[in-house]
């Protein structure tokens, strides 16, 4: 099967999910740039091992997009099916607008989204786009009611389980393995939460050192992703919390070592169209005190099960969850388990697999299929 994908940035998790699909067709990969603005330089994909990618030429646009004429050349050449990585990009529009014109039929991916109070013009353009694909790709429940919304066809949208952690990162360190991996990184807590992100205020972190001020300062809080800024450091002490601490940005495998020796997650977001991070958390044996407003929570998270789920405003439940966790260990471990087991159901390997059968369905289908 020979598949095009368009996609705006080579980041890290996409590629490792391509090195995958790439292992069941013949895969090519069009990168609109090589990096986006809002990320830090060291988050960097890795190598294009089974698959091609190709880097279109163009003017960068905002963030992570561009515009790239040059995609169009690509568009009529004899693959089973085309994938979007998107609508909103300069690229996907002409791509998509070209397709529609010279009747070449293509899926197009959704992460996630949510429906908002959108102007009449946004959504006039949301519609347009996104009903111009003829199938969906879907990472769960709301996203399905995302893509209807805004045009697409229930029919062909197909779900797929999202996750940026592959089979061999799945694990449930026991409590002794925990506390050597504290020692290691010299984490001094005996029990820890940790959260991982952007130090912006979409990510919620401020109301996660507002909740560690609620708790005792035995337990300990590190927040993992970049440089604070002054703004975090003067809530830590408005709050008298002294058991937060902060760590600049890491690479995926320091990272892992930070997921094995926490005891729990704390996922605080003010929104995030799905979050990955609960994913890698989950597969590493961790229950998460997860927020509503991010796709991932809702599909991944069954409440009092595998994690427990907040609205992140309610600082005072937050903090409650949290201290349930580190108080009973029976609980604490036996969510874990739970979390783990939902994830092996999220892998990179399922997620490829998944892709292919929806896309020979999908191809099935638009050739007249039933």
């Amino acid at each position: 099967m020979k598949i095009l994908y368009i996609n705006n940035i080579p980041s890290p998790y996409r590629v490792e999910f391509f090195n995958e699909l790439g292992k069941h067709c013949q895969l090519t990969v069009l990168f609109e740039r090589s990096s986006a603005l809002d990320r830090d330089k060291r988050w960097r994909a890795e190598e294009f091992l089974n698959f091609t990618g190709i880097f279109l030429k163009g003017k960068k646009i905002g963030t992570d997009a561009s515009f790239c004429p040059g995609v169009i050349q690509y568009l009529n050449k004899d693959y089973d099916a085309i994938v979007l990585g998107g609508y909103s990009s300069p690229t996907y529009m002409l791509a998509m607008e070209y397709m529609k014109l010279h009747r070449i039929r293509f899926l197009m991916n959704a992460d996630g989204g949510f429906i908002k109070s959108d102007s009449w013009f946004l959504r006039k353009v949301k519609t347009r786009y996104i009903g111009l694909a003829s199938g969906w790709l879907s990472s769960g429940g709301e996203t399905d009611k995302y893509l209807d919304y805004y045009g697409a066809d229930k029919k062909y949208i197909y779900q797929y389980p999202f996750s940026s952690v592959s089979e061999k990162q799945l694990c449930h360190p026991d409590e002794e393995e925990k506390r050597c991996l504290k020692a290691q990184l010299e984490i001094k807590e005996k029990k820890v939460a940790i959260a991982v992100g952007q130090f912006i205020p979409r990510k919620g972190f401020d109301y996660l050192i507002n909740a560690a001020g609620k708790i005792p300062r035995e337990y300990g809080v590190l927040l993992i992703g970049g440089h604070t800024g002054i703004e975090f450091s003067k809530l830590r002490e408005i709050n008298s919390a002294s058991n937060v601490h902060f760590l600049d940005f890491m690479n995926k495998e320091r990272l892992n070592l930070y997921y094995k020796a926490a005891d729990i997650f704390v996922f605080p977001t003010r929104e995030d169209i799905w979050g990955l991070v609960l994913n890698e958390a989950m597969a590493c044996g961790l229950p998460s005190v997860a927020s509503v407003k991010a796709n991932a929570s809702i599909e991944l998270i069954e409440d009092n099960i595998n994690g427990y789920l907040i609205d992140p405003e309610n600082v005072e439940l937050m903090a409650e969850r949290m201290l349930v966790l580190f108080q009973e260990d029976k609980k604490r471990i036996s969510m874990g388990a739970n979390a783990l087991k939902t994830a092996r159901n999220f892998t990179i390997e399922q997620m490829a697999l998944k892709h292919i059968s929806i896309l020979n369905n999908w191809k099935k289908c638009m050739n007249g299929g039933s």
